[in-house]
């Protein structure tokens, strides 16, 4: 009697809940092309991108080309919004890749504790530090990839 008490109490107070990336707090569209700045220590150079989300999961891949360094790199994390007015967070790394003076490929990657940043239908920030990760001989630091469509 009282187990079965408590699984409707709990089941009537599921609607008052709200979770993350719940039912109207779907995450905004950002799937597409994108152009806009990378930022970094290496100056302020065009950038073009290619995003993909999944809104009802939260996850956001895509890659980027920077003009000017012949770099490219990713993006991959998660999108989460924690309610209607703070808007759309990202939690996840960026790569880079380039040819190095010997004319090899490197990669490196941001660490998840340096990366953040931020995402709408129609803008989307991402932030790394640094790219320690990897064996790239001279990567970006402080970097700030700036997208609008």
């Amino acid at each position: 009697m009282y187990r079965s008490l408590l699984v409707s109490a709990a089941l009537c107070c599921l609607p008052a809940c709200e979770l993350p990336n719940g039912p109207g707090l779907v995450q905004p569209p950002v799937t597409g092309e994108w152009s806009g700045t990378f930022e970094s220590s290496w100056g302020a150079l065009p950038v073009k991108a290619s995003l993909t989300n999944d809104r009802y999961l939260g996850s956001i891949s895509g890659d980027f080309r920077i003009d000017g360094q012949r770099a490219s790199g990713t993006v991959s994390g998660s999108l989460e919004t924690k309610d209607a007015y703070s808007g759309t967070m990202f939690w996840g790394s960026l790569t880079i890749s380039y040819r190095t003076a010997t004319g090899e490929m490197c990669r490196s990657e941001s660490p998840f504790a340096v990366t953040g940043g931020s995402a709408s239908e129609k803008a989307a920030d991402f932030f790394a530090e640094n790219f320690s990760g990897g064996n790239c001989p001279d990567p970006p630091t402080k970097a700030h990839i700036t997208l609008r469509r």
